[in-house]
């Protein structure tokens, strides 16, 4: 007992911080540019701009805070797993000491919503679509929270896991809302069902992306793999109607929305749905995290392609470059 007792001191007064190298692993830093496409499809559905980069800088990065937290939180909550199928992870391997990775993902959810407040205070916009701001990201850590604890191997997992998506959406849209007040209160004042509604897909996409990876390790069951490829389809089968709710409001389209914009999010749908039924087929490890890194590539093509319906070709290209850092890092980096 004694003996047991000296090397948990002893493990405590070693706490390793690791290097650079091994943080960005830890956070999975490649994912990070398919959140900062969702972030730019939310600003571009709410308000139609980017243009204000001294709100947009601090709200992307208070969204890859949040992001990276939930990143660092996963890898602690799976520690003994990871050590029997992913002894190559930073904290498995003694690159990084759990104590020090949780007290990191706290330190970056306290900065994130220090900054946010600061953007509200500064910002001096609506009052209503700040606090709703605020309220959504308190939301977000507390699901954070939730997801990385026995709830994450039960069915609420996955549920939690879009929720944390769909949260981290609505924080920068609602934000982006409130800044944009005084530019044109009476747009702005409207309730953001369009917005909303794209939180709700993106959320439902990445609660299918979790059920589909849920077993990526080893042999994975077929009928996860199937319920995971209907809820990626689900999710893309609301976006592809998301002008339906912009009814009655005055928005200039830059893509057709009745033909073009429909079959093009079902173009990028059926590359997912082929990688996914690959991994149906094959449910061996390899082909189903090859089906999950294509479905999280994927969503920075949905966002280009919502952004190009919206704001028009350049803001369009814009996002699509945003593949470019994300690829390459999931060459340099390992993800899984």
């Amino acid at each position: 007992m004694e003996s047991d007792n000296r090397e948990q001191a002893a493990e405590v007064d070693h706490l390793r911080w690791g290097r650079f190298e091994d943080w960005v692993q830890l956070v999975r830093f490649p994912n990070v540019f398919s959140l900062f496409a969702n972030c730019a499809a939310a600003a571009i559905i709410a308000v139609g701009s980017l243009s204000r980069l001294n709100t947009v800088i601090p709200l992307f990065f208070v969204s890859a805070l949040a992001y990276w937290a939930g990143m660092i939180f996963n890898d602690v909550n799976d520690l003994e797993e990871d050590r029997k199928h992913r002894p190559d992870r930073p904290l498995p391997a003694g690159k990084i000491s759990p104590a020090v990775a949780s007290h990191v993902a706290t330190a970056m959810l306290m900065l994130g919503l220090l900054i946010l407040s600061i953007v509200v205070v500064r910002a001096k916009g609506y009052t209503e679509w700040m606090v709703y701001s605020l309220g959504c990201y308190c939301l977000l850590w507390l699901s954070i929270r939730l997801y990385n604890s026995q709830l994450k191997a039960t069915l609420l997992g996955p549920l939690l896991m879009g929720l944390c998506r769909a949260l981290n959406i609505l924080v920068v849209g609602y934000a982006m809302l409130g800044v944009y007040w005084e530019k044109d209160f009476s747009t702005v004042r409207e309730f953001p069902d369009t917005m909303v509604a794209y939180a709700v897909a993106m959320g439902v996409y990445i609660c299918g992306i979790t059920v589909y990876a849920s077993r990526e390790e080893q042999a994975s069951n077929q009928g996860s793999l199937a319920l995971g490829i209907i809820l990626e389809l689900a999710g893309l089968v609301v976006i592809g109607c998301l002008p339906m709710w912009t009814a009655g409001r005055p928005v200039s389209w830059y893509f057709p929305t009745n033909s073009a914009y429909p079959v093009l999010v079902g173009l990028i749908g059926l590359t997912i749905l082929n990688r996914g039924i690959q991994g149906v087929v094959h449910p061996v490890p390899r082909k189903v995290q090859l089906a999950v890194k294509h479905a999280i590539l994927s969503i920075i093509m949905i966002d280009a392609a919502i952004v190009l319906v919206f704001a028009g070709q350049w803001y369009g290209i814009g996002v699509v470059l945003l593949l470019l850092p994300a690829v390459v890092g999931a060459m340099r980096v390992r993800t899984t």
